[in-house]
């Protein structure tokens, strides 16, 4: 019986992801790190990140705090489990 579950996800085309290039004109990336900004903020500081919201101007700063706090919302996820 096939896994209902999964989702696949297609490659994103080479250029999709530069680290250098500013997010200011990227409202999707831009609100997902709001997003995440507001559920920092309710977190014990211990959990915090502890990175200046106002600093991430790239992609690539950008894609570091987003990685950091889906590992502390997902821990399971980010030692390797998937959550499952």
């Amino acid at each position: 019986m096939a896994n209902s579950n999964i989702v696949r996800v297609p490659k994103p085309a080479p250029r999709s992801f530069n680290p250098k290039r500013l997010v200011a004109k990227n409202s999707l990336l831009t609100n997902q790190i709001q997003h995440f900004r507001k559920l920092e903020i309710e977190m014990p500081k211990e959990l915090q990140t502890g990175i200046n919201f106002a600093s991430i101007k790239t992609e690539g700063e950008a894609s570091e705090y987003i990685r950091k706090i889906t590992a502390i919302l997902h821990p399971q996820a980010a030692k390797g489990g998937g959550g499952r």
